[in-house]
Protein backbone atom coordinates (compact mmCIF):
# COMPACT_ATOMS: atom_id res chain seq x y z
CA UNK A 1 0.00 0.00 0.00
CA UNK A 2 1.58 3.29 -0.65
CA UNK A 3 1.89 5.81 1.95
CA UNK A 4 -0.75 8.14 -0.06
CA UNK A 5 -3.33 5.24 0.74
CA UNK A 6 -1.84 4.89 4.33
CA UNK A 7 -2.44 8.52 5.07
CA UNK A 8 -5.95 8.34 2.99
CA UNK A 9 -7.22 5.45 5.18
CA UNK A 10 -5.66 7.28 8.45
CA UNK A 11 -7.88 10.09 7.66
CA UNK A 12 -10.92 7.85 6.95
CA UNK A 13 -10.44 6.59 10.44
CA UNK A 14 -10.06 10.18 11.98
CA UNK A 15 -13.24 10.81 11.19
CA UNK A 16 -14.89 8.00 12.21
CA UNK A 17 -13.35 8.83 15.47
CA UNK A 18 -14.45 12.53 15.34
CA UNK A 19 -18.09 11.38 14.38
CA UNK A 20 -18.59 8.84 17.12
CA UNK A 21 -17.50 11.34 19.78
CA UNK A 22 -19.90 13.53 18.59
CA UNK A 23 -22.54 11.36 19.10
CA UNK A 24 -21.49 10.67 22.61
CA UNK A 25 -21.49 14.15 23.28
CA UNK A 26 -24.92 14.76 22.04
CA UNK A 27 -26.06 11.30 23.80
CA UNK A 28 -24.94 12.03 27.03
CA UNK A 29 -26.40 16.07 26.81
CA UNK A 30 -29.75 14.08 25.55
CA UNK A 31 -29.95 12.39 28.89
CA UNK A 32 -29.00 15.62 30.95
CA UNK A 33 -31.68 17.13 29.58
CA UNK A 34 -33.89 14.61 30.33
CA UNK A 35 -32.80 14.89 33.68
CA UNK A 36 -33.26 18.19 33.80
CA UNK A 37 -37.18 17.93 32.75
CA UNK A 38 -37.29 15.38 35.85
CA UNK A 39 -37.86 17.88 38.89
CA UNK A 40 -40.92 19.49 36.89
CA UNK A 41 -42.65 16.47 38.35
CA UNK A 42 -41.13 17.18 42.25
CA UNK A 43 -43.24 19.86 43.55
CA UNK A 44 -46.45 17.82 42.79
CA UNK A 45 -44.11 14.61 44.91
CA UNK A 46 -44.00 17.44 47.21
CA UNK A 47 -46.91 18.10 47.86
CA UNK A 48 -48.29 14.30 47.93
CA UNK A 49 -45.84 13.43 50.75
CA UNK A 50 -46.92 16.63 53.02
CA UNK A 51 -49.99 15.18 52.56
CA UNK A 52 -49.13 11.97 53.36
CA UNK A 53 -47.55 13.30 56.19
CA UNK A 54 -50.39 14.91 57.65
CA UNK A 55 -53.49 12.48 57.05
CA UNK A 56 -56.80 13.10 58.50
CA UNK A 57 -57.45 10.80 61.74
CA UNK A 58 -60.41 9.59 62.33
CA UNK A 59 -61.86 10.36 65.88
CA UNK A 60 -64.82 7.93 65.85
CA UNK A 61 -65.44 5.23 64.13
CA UNK A 62 -68.57 5.50 62.07
CA UNK A 63 -68.35 2.60 59.49
CA UNK A 64 -69.10 -0.06 61.62
CA UNK A 65 -72.58 -0.35 62.61
CA UNK A 66 -71.69 -1.72 66.26
CA UNK A 67 -69.83 1.25 67.29
CA UNK A 68 -72.59 3.31 66.00
CA UNK A 69 -74.99 1.20 68.25
CA UNK A 70 -72.62 2.43 71.50
CA UNK A 71 -73.93 6.11 70.77
CA UNK A 72 -76.88 6.97 72.94
CA UNK A 73 -79.42 10.04 72.57
CA UNK A 74 -79.81 12.73 74.85
CA UNK A 75 -83.03 14.63 74.44
CA UNK A 76 -84.69 17.56 75.94
CA UNK A 77 -87.12 14.94 78.53
CA UNK A 78 -84.54 15.30 80.76
CA UNK A 79 -85.69 19.04 81.78
CA UNK A 80 -89.39 18.13 80.47
CA UNK A 81 -89.54 18.84 76.71
CA UNK A 82 -91.11 16.36 74.25
CA UNK A 83 -88.15 16.33 71.44
CA UNK A 84 -87.48 12.52 70.34
CA UNK A 85 -84.32 11.39 68.62
CA UNK A 86 -82.98 7.87 67.31
CA UNK A 87 -79.82 6.39 66.12
CA UNK A 88 -79.46 4.37 63.31
CA UNK A 89 -76.95 2.58 60.87
CA UNK A 90 -76.84 3.71 57.14
CA UNK A 91 -73.20 3.86 55.93
CA UNK A 92 -72.43 6.24 58.54
CA UNK A 93 -74.41 7.34 61.73
CA UNK A 94 -78.22 9.01 60.99
CA UNK A 95 -79.15 11.43 63.60
CA UNK A 96 -82.92 11.86 63.15
CA UNK A 97 -85.91 12.74 65.11
CA UNK A 98 -88.15 15.53 65.86
CA UNK A 99 -87.71 19.18 67.66
CA UNK A 100 -90.25 20.12 69.73
CA UNK A 101 -90.31 23.62 71.73
CA UNK A 102 -93.27 22.34 73.65
CA UNK A 103 -92.05 22.55 77.88
CA UNK A 104 -89.29 24.65 77.14
CA UNK A 105 -87.82 21.62 75.30
CA UNK A 106 -85.44 22.04 71.93
CA UNK A 107 -82.85 20.22 71.92
CA UNK A 108 -82.09 16.54 71.15
CA UNK A 109 -78.67 15.10 70.86
CA UNK A 110 -76.18 12.01 70.10
CA UNK A 111 -73.54 11.42 71.68
CA UNK A 112 -70.07 8.96 71.41
CA UNK A 113 -69.06 6.73 74.72
CA UNK A 114 -66.25 8.14 76.59
CA UNK A 115 -62.95 7.69 75.27
CA UNK A 116 -59.67 9.10 75.93
CA UNK A 117 -58.26 7.95 72.87
CA UNK A 118 -59.97 10.39 71.08
CA UNK A 119 -57.69 12.84 72.77
CA UNK A 120 -54.19 11.02 71.67
CA UNK A 121 -55.46 11.04 68.02
CA UNK A 122 -56.67 14.59 68.05
CA UNK A 123 -53.67 15.88 69.64
CA UNK A 124 -51.67 18.83 67.93
CA UNK A 125 -55.15 19.26 65.37
CA UNK A 126 -55.70 22.78 64.12
CA UNK A 127 -59.34 21.78 62.57
CA UNK A 128 -62.16 19.22 63.26
CA UNK A 129 -63.82 17.44 60.26
CA UNK A 130 -67.20 16.49 60.00
CA UNK A 131 -68.33 14.17 56.27
CA UNK A 132 -71.84 14.41 56.43
CA UNK A 133 -74.95 14.51 54.58
CA UNK A 134 -77.58 17.70 56.08
CA UNK A 135 -81.17 18.76 55.92
CA UNK A 136 -80.29 22.51 55.80
CA UNK A 137 -80.36 22.95 59.44
CA UNK A 138 -77.69 23.98 61.62
CA UNK A 139 -76.23 21.51 64.14
CA UNK A 140 -73.42 21.92 66.72
CA UNK A 141 -70.46 19.40 67.40
CA UNK A 142 -69.31 19.69 71.04
CA UNK A 143 -66.96 17.90 72.10
CA UNK A 144 -66.12 16.85 75.77
CA UNK A 145 -62.52 17.29 78.10
CA UNK A 146 -61.57 14.67 80.25
CA UNK A 147 -62.19 15.08 83.89
CA UNK A 148 -63.83 19.22 82.91
CA UNK A 149 -67.33 20.19 83.77
CA UNK A 150 -67.00 22.19 80.72
CA UNK A 151 -66.93 21.18 76.82
CA UNK A 152 -66.47 22.74 73.75
CA UNK A 153 -69.29 23.69 70.72
CA UNK A 154 -69.19 25.15 67.29
CA UNK A 155 -71.94 25.04 65.16
CA UNK A 156 -72.14 24.03 61.28
CA UNK A 157 -75.13 25.35 58.93
CA UNK A 158 -75.39 22.11 56.22
CA UNK A 159 -76.83 21.58 52.55
CA UNK A 160 -79.83 19.61 52.20
CA UNK A 161 -79.32 15.91 50.96
CA UNK A 162 -75.37 17.02 49.69
CA UNK A 163 -72.46 14.95 51.22
CA UNK A 164 -70.13 17.80 52.29
CA UNK A 165 -67.05 18.03 54.28
CA UNK A 166 -67.21 20.82 57.05
CA UNK A 167 -64.10 22.37 58.52
CA UNK A 168 -64.11 23.55 62.31
CA UNK A 169 -60.95 25.41 63.45
CA UNK A 170 -59.93 24.74 66.87
CA UNK A 171 -59.97 28.01 67.84
CA UNK A 172 -63.18 28.19 66.73
CA UNK A 173 -64.77 26.61 69.46
CA UNK A 174 -66.12 28.14 72.07
CA UNK A 175 -66.05 27.11 75.94
CA UNK A 176 -69.31 26.16 77.22
CA UNK A 177 -71.01 25.12 80.65
CA UNK A 178 -73.78 22.06 81.24
CA UNK A 179 -76.70 23.47 79.51
CA UNK A 180 -74.46 24.79 76.60
CA UNK A 181 -74.44 28.53 78.33
CA UNK A 182 -70.83 30.25 78.12
CA UNK A 183 -67.96 29.14 80.45
CA UNK A 184 -66.06 32.05 81.02
CA UNK A 185 -63.71 30.17 83.60
CA UNK A 186 -62.67 27.44 81.12
CA UNK A 187 -59.80 27.60 79.01
CA UNK A 188 -61.17 29.90 76.21
CA UNK A 189 -59.24 27.66 73.90
CA UNK A 190 -59.66 24.25 73.07
CA UNK A 191 -57.33 21.86 73.53
CA UNK A 192 -57.86 18.73 71.05
CA UNK A 193 -55.54 16.23 72.73
CA UNK A 194 -58.11 16.76 76.03
CA UNK A 195 -61.00 15.61 73.75
CA UNK A 196 -62.83 12.56 75.26
CA UNK A 197 -66.43 12.16 74.11
CA UNK A 198 -67.84 14.05 70.43
CA UNK A 199 -71.94 14.93 70.32
CA UNK A 200 -73.48 16.47 67.72
CA UNK A 201 -77.01 18.78 68.55
CA UNK A 202 -79.77 19.89 66.95
CA UNK A 203 -81.09 23.06 69.05
CA UNK A 204 -82.00 26.99 68.70
CA UNK A 205 -85.41 26.35 68.18
CA UNK A 206 -85.17 24.93 64.63
CA UNK A 207 -88.36 22.51 65.10
CA UNK A 208 -89.35 20.23 63.58
CA UNK A 209 -88.29 16.86 61.90
CA UNK A 210 -84.76 16.59 61.22
CA UNK A 211 -81.96 14.24 59.96
CA UNK A 212 -78.10 14.23 59.81
CA UNK A 213 -75.96 11.37 58.44
CA UNK A 214 -72.39 11.66 59.32
CA UNK A 215 -70.22 9.15 57.87
CA UNK A 216 -66.80 10.56 59.71
CA UNK A 217 -65.20 13.09 62.04
CA UNK A 218 -61.52 13.65 61.85
CA UNK A 219 -58.83 15.55 63.44
CA UNK A 220 -56.83 17.47 60.64
CA UNK A 221 -53.52 19.39 60.91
Amino acid sequence: MSKTDQRFRRGQFSIVFVCLAVLTVSCGSTGRTADADEPTNVPETARSSAEAANPDVALVDLDDADEVAAWTTVNDPVMGGLSTSRITFDDGLVFSGNLSLENNGGFASAQSPQNLDIGRRAGGATSLRVHAIGDGKTYVLKVGTAGQPWSYIQRFPTQAAVQRTYDLPVEGFQPVGMRLDPAPDAPQTLDPSSIDRVSVYILDKQQGPFELTVSAIDATA
